[in-house]
């Protein structure tokens, strides 16, 4: 890891999440920021969290930290688990949306939310089983003051139904992606 690039890591892991949790965003960071491939650009999705602009990464890198090495410095902490959501193993994914599922803060959201627009169906199934416990008021928020991003995910989780998973779902209405989008778009409604 090259030195030099450290700031940047932590620069955007800090700004995916509200000004009003920098502190909780620089201790997730400093904690992850030694297990960052930092050589992986990581590009970020724009978000609105109660008002605040965040950019949460498409995908971090982690050097080491896989599915044989579950335990993660600063594991009990939700920013960092919200943070290794983005990791680009899913493995690493899962485990994390396993921890952050039942937090029903508002800086959670964007990193549930996003997982629906992914390629793994086995993270998005748990998505859609979680629905009973993630607080409605909260995601409708979130997808109230999202409305761009919520269709972008809708479109790229219809794509991902068409490439990969129409013969599992014939009826695309039954995908689990596109099912956990349409229940956050009508618990917004």
């Amino acid at each position: 890891m090259a030195p030099s690039r450290t700031p940047s890591f932590l620069r955007d892991a800090i700004s995916a999440f509200p000004a009003t949790m920098r502190a909780t965003a620089e201790n997730a960071a400093t904690t992850l920021a030694p297990l960052v491939d930092e050589g992986l650009r990581i590009r970020a999705r724009a978000a609105v969290v109660r008002g605040r602009p965040v950019l949460i990464p498409y995908r971090i890198h982690f050097i080491g930290l896989n599915e044989a090495q579950p335990e993660l410095p600063g594991e009990s902490s939700p920013a960092v688990q919200c943070l290794c959501t983005r990791s680009t193993d899913g493995h690493v994914r899962q485990a994390a949306l396993r921890h952050i599922l039942r937090i029903n803060e508002p800086f959670v959201v964007p990193f549930v939310v996003l997982l629906a627009g992914e390629y793994v169906v086995e993270i998005i199934a748990e998505l859609v089983a979680s629905l009973s416990v993630l607080d409605r008021d909260t995601y409708a928020e979130f997808v109230r003051e999202n409305r761009h991003l919520m269709r972008s995910l809708r479109t790229k989780t219809t794509s991902y139904w068409n490439c990969y998973y129409r013969r599992s779902y014939p009826d695309r209405g039954t995908y689990p992606g596109l099912v956990f989008l349409h229940q956050l778009e009508a618990w917004a409604s």
